[in-house]
Formats: C-alpha cells, structure tokens, sequence
C-alpha cells in the first residue's frame, strides 16, 4: 500500500464525509409544502426546494453506507473481528446510544416544559418503559440515526458478511442479484431496517474495501475524472428536467443510480482535493448528522417567530436555517472539544483517530 495514497483516501473520506452531512441536512429542510399557490414564486419555491433536498442529495446515504463498509472491510480477517468491534462499540454504539437519549430527553422536556408551546408539534412524548426503551434504543427520537443502528448490525454481523464477500465474484454477483431480486419486493424486512436497500451500499463498500481498497485509494485519471462529471452532471439533470411521471422508481435503479453518483463524486474529489487544506468542520461530518434535525428544526422555529409565514421569504429562511445550523453545530463541537474534551470523545467517538 502506498503511504500518500492511503492519506489521500482518508483526507478523502474526511471531507466527502462532510458534504454528504451536508446533504443530508438538505434532505431533511424540504421546505415547499409550507405554501402552495399558483404565483410564481411558489413555483421557484418548489424547484429550488427540490433541486436541494430531493435531487442532488438522493445518493448522500448510500455514500455513507459504502464508506462504512470499506473502512470497516480494509485489510479484514475474522481475527481482527473482536478488535473492530470494540472499535465500533466507542465509535458507534456509545455515541448512538447518548445521543438517543439526549434527544428523546429533548422530546421530552420540550412536550411537558414551558417551551413547549414554542416547539410541540404533537402529541406530548409517553413516558412509558416502551417509548423510551424505542427512543433509546430505536433512534424513536432521532430518526436519521436508523443509518447508525443498520451499520452497528452490519458491523456485528461481520463474519456472516465475509462470508459473502471473500471472494469478489461471488460477492458481486451476491449484491447483483440483490439488487434485481428488490424489483420482485425481496429485501431486508421494512418493519427493522429502515431502508432496506442499505445492505447493497454496504456490501458494495465491503467489496471495494476488501478487494479493491488500492484501486479506491489512487487517484483518478484524468480521463476519468472527466467521465464523472459528465455522469454526475446527468444524474443531476436527469432527477431535474425528466418529467417526474418518465422517472422509473425502484430499488433496483436506485441501487444503480446512487452508486454510479457516489463513485462520480469520490473521482471528482480527486481534481481540488489536494488543493484542500484541512480545516477543524470537516471532522465534523458526525456531528453534524447527529445534531442536524433538532437544531434546524429549533433554527427554524426561531425564524419563524421573527419572520412571518410569506412565500417571498422561504428561500431566506432556508438558507439562513442552514448556515445557522451549520455554524451552531461548529460552536457546540469547539466548546466541548476545548473545555469537555472526554466527553466530546464520547458523543463523537474520537471518529477521525480511530481507523481499524
């Protein structure tokens, strides 16, 4: 393995890791159905509000989910099973079990205290044995960590997987007929995994961590370069200006398209990535996942509280909502980070120093 293509791999992941949690952040801020009308600029509205949240971003989860798998499948045997693990314990199943808990206690809190007449948006949370054991346990307050819970399950069932994956045929013919099988409704049961295509972005990580790690790690050519931004200017395109009614949807093509997208995206990094100079926010791209939600919802319904409900100002406030979140995640990371620096490594999980 070459040592600078290895530090280029991870500076990488590092920073593709960020601007998939940023896309992710735009996933969750679709903002359009807060007024519909015939004006125009309802009309711009919904194209810039798609376009963010429902275009571009579609492949920013399975990215996640290749990238877990080749971090953890990189040089893997089944006796470095039980070391990995206990790495994955700090580094996943800590930091999902804390932050479950302190937003279900948000939950909480906010249904039954003085502030919840600003951010109740239902019914107040049970306070039963149930609901917090699914609020902890089930990210049941934290719905985008379901990515976390799928990989802790892939992770323990590391063995099982390699199985498969050992030999790179059988493991891509595996995910192949995966794939196809979808379109006949056969997948990972929907009432568990909350995505049940998550196994074929893993398992392709896998097999690229695995089989193909050098290939991963050097950087692209030219050529290929060039390739890939064609493609990914299609993807793009292709979700923007084909009639909704022409899209084929099903997980078959969404396993196709996100990951052609995803690998577009890892070659193109390759053309500034060098020219990248590392920067304390990158290491946030956890952080940001974890804390995105709430504190935009928070964001947002503090805006709203200055900012009247007019369709001239969505936009605004979408962008305002954004950056603002971004930059109060960053300020919460950097103060405990200085002042709380253990349990800052607990709530994060020391992601970036850990590679095993």
């Amino acid at each position: 393995m070459n040592h600078k293509n290895e530090t280029l791999f991870w500076k990488k992941k590092e920073f593709i890791s960020f601007i998939s949690s940023i896309l992710v952040l735009f996933i969750h801020s679709y903002f359009a159905p807060e007024i519909v009308s015939n004006s125009f600029i309802s009309a711009i509205n919904h194209k810039f509000s798609f376009f963010f949240s429902r275009s571009i971003t579609q492949f920013a989860v399975p990215m996640f989910f290749m990238l877990s798998g080749i971090s953890f499948f990189k040089e893997y045997n089944n006796k470095k099973y039980q070391t990995k693990i206990k790495s994955r314990i700090y580094t996943l199943v800590i930091p999902y079990l804390l932050w479950n808990t302190v937003w279900m206690l948000w939950e909480i809190f906010g249904s039954y205290s003085f502030i919840s007449k600003f951010f109740a948006t239902g019914e107040p949370y049970p306070l039963t044995l149930v609901s917090i054991l699914k609020g902890i346990l089930f990210y049941g307050c934290n719905i985008p960590f379901w990515f976390l819970f799928d990989i802790i399950v892939f992770s323990f069932a590391a063995p099982l997987l390699f199985l498969i994956i050992r030999n790179k045929y059988i493991g891509i013919a595996f995910v192949a007929c995966l794939s196809i099988i979808s379109v006949f409704g056969i997948h990972l049961p929907m009432n568990f995994f909350y995505y049940p295509m998550s196994i074929v972005f893993y398992l392709t990580g896998a097999i690229i961590g695995y089989h193909f790690f050098d290939y991963a790690s050097r950087k692209s050519s030219k050529p290929m370069q060039i390739t890939s931004i064609v493609l990914f200017s299609a993807y793009i395109l292709a979700k923007n200006i084909v009639p909704r009614e022409l899209h084929i949807s099903n997980y078959l093509m969404e396993a196709i398209v996100y990951t052609i997208a995803a690998f577009c995206l890892w070659n193109i990094a390759d053309i500034f990535i060098e020219r990248i100079k590392p920067r304390a926010i990158y290491r946030r791209s956890f952080a940001i996942y974890a804390m995105h939600l709430n504190v935009a919802i928070i964001t947002l319904k503090i805006l709203s509280l200055f900012a009247p409900q007019n369709e001239w100002l969505q936009i605004p406030k979408f962008l305002i909502m954004v950056v603002f979140t971004l930059v109060i995640i960053n300020y919460i990371c950097a103060f405990l980070e200085k002042f709380f620096p253990g349990i800052y490594a607990l709530f994060m999980g020391n992601r970036i120093k850990k590679r095993q």
